[in-house]
């Protein structure tokens, strides 16, 4: 821990300091996240969202979770990703020492750009990965305007 001496103070103003300092370190969330993570623990599915000229594309990590328990939703520029994660059959004899992978249902609404086609959806799962691409409405696609020369 790095401890600061304020000049200009008198040393018992130093304790106050120190203080708000150890405090500070305790609740700093590190901006950018100083872990692996991305978004906070427990936020389930990770997703990966890019646009492109045509549309945007979003790859929602589910592995262990049965596709035919996946629900997707389109509404308001937002895409709402529910399911559920069944838990591993145990037998009553069985106590955890540890467990890390979550399981039960979940619910994640990702916000989307303005100017989705809410008609031209597509979503596929293949190995734990939903990939879903929904289409950007003609207007909001870039047009390239041709110059004239007279």
């Amino acid at each position: 821990m790095k401890v600061r001496y304020y000049d200009g103070f008198t040393p018992r103003f130093n304790d106050f300091f120190r203080m708000r300092d150890e405090l500070d370190q305790l609740f700093d969330i590190g901006l950018p996240l100083s872990n692996i993570r991305s978004v906070p623990r427990g936020t389930f599915p990770a997703i990966n969202m890019q646009e492109g000229k045509e549309d945007v594309t979003i790859q929602a990590y589910l592995p262990g979770v049965d596709p035919k328990k996946i629900e997707l939703n389109l509404e308001d520029n937002a895409l709402t990703i529910k399911g559920n994660r069944d838990v591993d059959s145990t037998d009553e004899k069985t106590n955890y020492h540890r467990r890390e992978r979550f399981s039960g249902s979940f619910s994640r609404i990702v916000g989307l750009p303005e100017g989705m086609d809410s008609e031209k959806v597509e979503a596929n799962y293949r190995d734990g990965i939903l990939n879903i691409s929904i289409a950007k409405a003609e207007e909001k696609k870039p047009k390239q305007i041709s110059v004239s020369v007279e």
